[in-house]
């Protein structure tokens, strides 16, 4: 059946009930206009307003204006009738209808201005539905209507049963919809194309807005046929619809595919008849510009920019952390990947347009095995924005063969990487809190760079290279816990000796030139051996700031240096692995190092880390909090890989390196997620990435 009722089938409607109305009159009162205001009240106002109210004044909806008129006509009419009714019950009715007429008014006079403040759009906003609903023609006069039949006749009366029977059938009329079916009888093949509106204005890029004529629908998953002043038809893909000046204005994508149409209305949006073939959801997405593996999930808002843009979410499910999405400028596909979203809400009238706008910041172009690429400009406005169907991804990966891959992009299969062995010497630091996974892609980064060729020396306080790297045969490096323990004693002895504990110093100093005789050969037998493991392991056991630990570390990295220096050419790539960077790497200022010599050995540390990449040697850094750890080393490293992490000091150096936007996604990244930046990674943008689940690992 035809949505639409014919403008002739409501006028007919209107002559048949004003007539039948002017007919039980003259039967009943003896004259057509009745001269007893009793009389009047019944047949002249209340049914006559019932009727020329739901055929033609009211039949698309009721505004808060057309309430304010019925409810000040129902109460001007009872006013003829207040001499002569039952005081009680009149004084109910009269009530009505004044309180409909000070809600409409309210409303009206709330929502006239554009620039109301907040508790003008509250008022607005709760005195509209209730104006409007108990405003309408059919229930205002019919509360008139069957009050004057319980004032002044009997229920007994044949005259009540006769009026009672005409009001109920009239009204029933509309919800059984038989106007709309008396239009699809007599409705020509054209015109049972039904219209859902006239087209307002097009917006660049080919946003459609149009006024819903009646009852007509604006349903999301039901593309439209829009009629193009000039004759040609094109497919319209629905957004959203809200009530504004007065009527429903709905929002649509103008499609670039042609629709069948063959009715002679023009400037209007219809729906698809009967045997049309329907465009399925790839086929709009491609005429879209996002392809046939897409979907469609919002369009560019304001205050969007080169490096960020906003977009209004099309359903509220289709959006997340770290989703890949892309726009179309200038024809390029250009990437990029949602960091944040905020709701919004916008007042149309007395109505309100909640809405969710999400936060993507720019990825860039994809080149298959080159990354993504920094694009020079931004989508317009309106622009669509597209997203992968689920089940299906984007095919081009972003790494080539060689390259480390640190992980996924969220919910695709686009890995994500770059060529970690030609920049290991540029120093890579990996943050997050415990749990987090930055050990986990650590052992995977140590891996890496063994197959390649590069040797790996691991300063392990956790306790656990050992274990999960035992299959790579690693050669223990460390000192033995007699040694340590000696050293320990040593430095307690120089800091509480008499006078200064010149003594001991000269003890101290004696064992740390033996202690340091033996490193530098661990170390450079390590080093040549060409033939052994790649793979050398510090196990420290003192896991806390104590001197100990750094003279040690000191003395390794001392040591290392020093035959990187002395060889140059022959000595072999290296990279240094520290754990728990906090311990052997302290920012002293947090870690209670107040005495020179500890500030001083930890400013060696530093130094000794920055200047091996001159001589080959790579640091990676794994730490959980930015604030604990030497700013000499981490503002060197070229690379920072983060895990979730929470405190201000962390965050804030963090936003130096990547960008607010993306730091206020760093507290809520799910575990085994991470944001990455820097030189060996293939993007020169920041991207969040996804280290896929190993149950190997776990296990």
């Amino acid at each position: 059946m035809s949505k639409r009722v014919a403008p002739w089938v409501r006028v007919a409607f209107m002559l048949i009930g004003v007539t039948t109305v002017g007919a039980l009159s003259y039967c009943f009162t003896g004259g057509v206009f009745p001269s007893d205001s009793r009389q009047s009240l019944v047949f002249q106002n209340a049914l006559l307003l019932i009727v020329l109210g739901s055929a033609v004044l009211e039949h698309h909806f009721t505004k808060p204006a057309d309430s304010a008129v019925n409810s000040l006509m129902g109460f001007i009419t009872l006013l003829s009738v207040y001499s002569v009714a039952p005081r009680g019950p009149w004084l109910a009715v009269a009530g009505y209808c004044v309180a409909v007429f000070i809600l409409s008014v309210t409303c009206i006079a709330t929502s006239s201005s554009s620039s109301g403040t907040g508790w003008q759009k509250q008022i607005s906003y709760f005195t509209y539905r209730p104006a409007i609903v108990f405003g309408r023609s059919r229930i205002l006069f019919s509360v008139v209507f069957l009050s004057g039949l319980w004032f002044f006749y009997s229920v007994q009366d044949s005259i009540t049963l006769v009026l009672v029977i005409f009001w109920g059938l009239f009204l029933a009329i509309w919800p059984l919809r038989i106007p709309q079916l008396i239009t699809a009888w007599f409705d020509s093949p054209h015109d049972k194309l039904v219209s859902v509106g006239v087209i307002v204005r097009i917006d660049n890029p080919n946003i459609l807005r149009v006024g819903l004529a009646g009852e007509a629908t604006w349903d999301l998953s039901t593309p439209k046929i829009c009629s193009l002043p000039n004759g040609s038809s094109f497919w319209v893909h629905p957004l959203f619809s809200e009530f504004q000046d007065g009527r429903l204005l709905a929002t649509g994508l103008l499609t670039s595919l042609p629709a069948p149409n063959n009715s002679p209305q023009r400037n209007c949006v219809v729906e698809p008849g009967e045997g049309v073939m329907i465009p399925t959801s790839a086929e709009i997405s491609d005429a879209l510009g996002g392809g046939v593996d897409a979907q469609l999930v919002g369009c560019v808002v304001e205050h969007s920019a080169i490096q960020a843009i906003r977009f209004e979410t099309q359903s509220p499910e289709c959006c997340y952390d770290g989703m890949l999405v892309w726009s179309l400028i200038d024809g390029t596909r250009v990437y990029y990947q949602i960091v944040s979203g905020e709701t919004h809400e916008e007042s149309f009238a007395a109505d309100k347009h909640g809405f969710q706008v999400a936060t993507a910041v720019q990825l860039g172009t994809l080149e298959p095995q080159q990354g993504f690429s920094k694009y020079e400009w931004l989508p317009a406005m309106n622009t669509p924005v597209f997203a992968s169907v689920g089940g299906k991804s984007i095919s081009s990966c972003a790494v080539s063969e060689g390259d480390f891959v640190l992980g996924v992009i969220p919910k695709t299969t686009i890995k994500v990487g770059g060529h970690f062995v030609s920049d290991y010497n540029s120093h890579t630091a990996i943050l997050g809190v415990t749990g987090s996974g930055k050990t986990e892609l650590a052992f995977d980064l140590v891996r890496h760079a063994l197959k390649n060729g590069i040797k790996v020396v691991c300063i392990d306080l956790t306790a656990q290279y050992e274990g999960r790297l035992a299959d790579l045969t690693p050669k223990d490096l460390s000192v033995g816990s007699t040694t340590a323990a000696e050293l320990s004693q040593n430095l307690f002895n120089v800091e509480t000796g008499d006078w200064g504990g010149k003594e001991e110093k000269k003890v101290l100093r004696r064992f740390a030139d033996t202690l340091r005789s033996q490193v530098e050969d661990s170390i450079n037998d390590f080093l040549n051996d060409s033939t052994g493991s790649t793979l050398g392991l510090i196990r420290l056991e003192e896991i806390s700031n104590t001197k100990a630990t750094l003279w040690i570390t000191e003395l390794y990295m001392t040591c290392l240096l020093k035959y990187a220096r002395d060889n140059i050419e022959s000595c072999p790539r290296t990279l240094i692995v520290v754990e728990e960077a906090h311990t052997v790497m302290p920012e002293p200022s947090t870690m209670g190092l107040g005495d020179y010599d500890s500030r001083g050995l930890v400013g060696k540390i530093a130094q000794i880390a920055l200047q091996g990449r001159k001589y080959g040697v790579g640091l990676l850094v794994l730490a959980q909090r930015t604030a604990t750890v030497s700013k000499t080393v981490l503002t060197q490293c070229n690379t920072i890989i983060s895990f979730a992490c929470y405190d201000d000091t962390s965050l804030g150096f963090l936003r130096n390196i990547y960008g607010s936007e993306h730091v206020a996604l760093i507290p809520n990244l799910p575990r085994l997620h991470a944001v990455a930046f820097g030189n060996w990674v293939k993007s020169e943008r920041p991207l969040v990435f996804e280290v896929p689940y190993d149950e190997a690992k776990a296990d």
